[in-house]
C-alpha cells in the first residue's frame, strides 16, 4: 500500500502482518554459525526454523567464497567434525592444518544435515523488523516473495553476523573499534582456474624473502594439498609503480588451493572506511573490489609464474564483511582474557586461532595491511591461542528471548581478531542452538537456562569443553 509523502518521509499506514510460522527456536542467518545452531537445536528436540536471506546456506563460506575453515582437522570435534567428515567422504574437503572445501558440496551437505535434524528452512527471506513484548523478543517480521510476514518463536538465535535482530530488538552493541567506530576492511573473494600450482609453489620456494615468514600464512605442502601463499611484495610494488595496481594494494594472497584442479582462491581485494550495515557502503565496496579483481587477475597472469594461462573462474556473490556490530552481553570478552587462557564456569565452546598478540592484526581498519611498515605481514610468526567462550557472551543485555552466535558475540575489537573466524562461529552456533532448545523446552529466558544442562548436552554432541584445561593457553599445535 502506498504511503503519504511528507517532508522527505513516507508515512506508512498501520497494517496487520500475517503470522506465517510459529516455532520453538528461530535461527536467523544461514552462515556456519546459524547452520550449526539450527542443527544443534533440532537434534536437541526443539522444533526449529532457519531463515536465510540468500538462496543457499553457508554465508561467508559460500556466498562470500571464503571456503577455508581455520580449524585444524585433527582438533575438530562433535558436529564440526561430522560436517568435515561428510565433506571429505564426498571428495569435497581437504583435511589438514586448515580445511579447504568445495563450497557447492558444502551447501548440499548442510542441507542434508539440517533435514536429518528436522529443521525447516526458509530461504530468500530478509529480516525487516522484530516483534517485541516489552523487553522480550517474541519473533521477527520478514520480507520475501510472499510479502511481509511475521515469524513467532520462543527463543531466537541471531546468527546474522551483523547482529541485525539484536540491534532492532534494542540490545546494546558496539560497531567497529571502540574508540572511533572504524571497522575492518571488506573483501571480494574470487577464484582463478587454469593455474599451474606446482610451478607457482616452485617460484615461492626459490623467492622466500618476498613472502610472509609465518608458516601458516605461507604453506607449500603440495603432497597434502596444504597450499597458502601470502606475499609477492616486490612484484606488487613494481606493478604499482607502473600504475597496474591501486595505491593501497601491498600484496597478493592465494588460499583454498585445489592443486589437482588448478583452482585457487584470491583473497587480496580491500576497501577501507566502509560500514557493512550501510547499503551505500556495501554497494561502493562491491563496485570497487570488482575493479580491483580485474587488476589482480591481470597482474597474476603477467608476472606470477604458474598463472600464465589462468582466468577468473568465478567471484563471490556478495562482498565479505569482517566486522560490524558486536552485542554487549552479560560479559564482554577481551584479548587479555584470550592471552591469559582464562577459564569460565559457563564455558560453552573452545576455539583456537593463530595471532600475533598486541598487534594491529586481523585486517586493521587503518589500512596499509601487508605494507613495509606491517611487521605482522613482513616479519612476525603468529602463535596459536586456545580460548574458551563463556555462555554470557551469547546473552545480550537488556533483551530476553534472544541469543547471538558468530562474529556478533559480546567481545571487544581486539578479541574480535581471534573470535570472528569460522571456528568460533561454529562453536558458538552449536552452543546457542543447544541453549535455545533447552530454554524453549523449560519455558525460561535464555539468560536463566541451566548452563550445566547446556554443557552436558554439548558434551553429548561431542563438544570438547575441556580442551584448554588440558593443553594450556598457548600450545604450538593442536591434535
Amino acid at each position: 500500500m502506498a504511503g503519504v509523502i511528507e517532508a522527505g518521509r513516507v508515512a506508512e499506514p498501520a497494517r496487520e502482518v500475517p503470522v506465517a510460522h510459529v516455532t520453538d527456536v528461530l535461527v536467523v542467518g544461514g552462515g556456519i554459525a546459524g547452520v550449526m545452531a539450527a542443527i544443534a537445536s533440532g537434534r536437541s528436540g526443539a522444533p526449529t526454523l532457519l531463515v536465510e536471506r540468500f538462496g543457499s546456506l553457508g554465508g561467508t563460506g559460500t556466498s562470500a567464497m571464503m571456503n577455508l575453515f581455520y580449524v585444524p582437522y585433527a582438533a575438530s570435534r562433535g558436529l564440526v567434525r561430522e560436517l568435515l567428515d561428510r565433506l571429505i567422504a564426498r571428495g569435497g574437503a581437504i583435511p589438514g592444518e586448515f580445511v579447504v572445501y568445495d563450497p557447492e558440496l558444502y551447501k548440499i551437505t548442510a542441507l542434508e544435515m539440517l533435514a536429518e535434524a528436522q529443521v525447516k528452512i526458509l530461504l530468500h527471506t530478509l529480516v525487516s523488523d522484530v516483534v517485541m513484548e516489552g523487553k522480550i523478543l517474541r519473533g521477527i517480521v520478514v520480507e520475501n516473495k510472499s510479502g511481509r510476514q511475521a515469524i513467532l518463536s520462543r527463543v531466537t538465535v541471531d546468527a546474522t553476523g551483523d547482529a541485525d535482530v539484536a540491534a532492532r530488538a534494542g540490545a546494546p552493541y558496539v560497531k567497529g573499534r571502540e574508540e572511533d567506530g572504524k571497522m575492518r576492511p571488506m573483501t571480494l573473494i574470487f577464484r582463478m582456474g587454469g593455474v599451474d600450482v606446482r610451478r607457482l609453489v616452485e617460484h615461492v620456494r626459490t623467492h622466500l624473502d618476498d613472502f610472509s615468514p609465518d608458516p601458516l600464512q605461507c604453506m607449500l605442502d603440495l603432497e597434502h594439498h596444504m597450499v597458502r601463499i601470502f606475499g609477492f611484495f616486490k612484484l606488487v610494488e613494481e606493478a604499482k609503480a607502473r600504475g597496474e595496481l591501486w595505491p593501497d594494494c601491498y600484496y597478493f594472497r592465494v588460499e583454498s588451493v585445489m592443486p589437482e584442479r588448478g583452482v585457487l582462491t584470491v583473497n587480496a581485494t580491500r576497501v577501507y572506511g566502509v560500514d557493512g550495515t550501510s547499503a551505500e557502503d556495501l554497494s561502493r565496496a562491491e563496485i570497487e573490489t570488482r575493479h580491483q579483481m580485474i587488476q589482480l587477475a591481470a597482474f597474476a597472469r603477467k608476472y606470477i609464474p604458474g598463472f600464465e594461462r589462468s582466468f577468473i573462474l568465478d567471484s563471490a556473490s556478495t562482498i565479505g564483511v569482517r566486522e560490524t556490530r558486536r552485542v554487549r552481553g552479560e560479559y564482554v570478552m577481551t584479548e587479555d582474557d584470550i592471552l591469559a587462557g582464562r577459564h569460565y564456569d559457563d564455558v560453552v565452546g573452545v576455539d583456537a586461532n593463530q595471532q600475533n598478540p598486541r598487534q594491529q592484526g586481523g585486517h586493521p581498519p587503518d589500512g596499509k595491511e601487508g605494507g613495509p611498515q606491517d611487521a605482522e605481514a613482513r616479519r612476525l610468526v603468529a602463535r596459536m591461542f586456545v580460548y574458551e567462550i563463556p555462555y554470557r557472551c551469547l546473552v545480550p543485555a537488556e533483551v530476553d528471548g534472544l541469543l547471538v552466535a558468530g562474529r556478533c558475540l559480546s567481545v571487544d575489537h581486539h578479541a574480535d581478531v581471534y573470535t570472528r573466524n569460522q571456528g568460533t562461529a561454529m562453536a558458538s552456533g552449536v552452543a546457542a542452538g543447544v541453549a535455545a532448545a533447552l530454554a524453549a523446552r523449560a519455558g525460561v529466558p535464555p539468560r536463566q537456562v541451566d548452563v550445566r544442562a547446556v554443557q552436558a548436552r554439548l558434551r553429548d554432541l561431542g563438544a570438547d569443553l575441556d580442551l584448554l584445561r588440558r593443553l594450556g593457553p598457548s600450545p604450538e599445535r593442536l591434535a
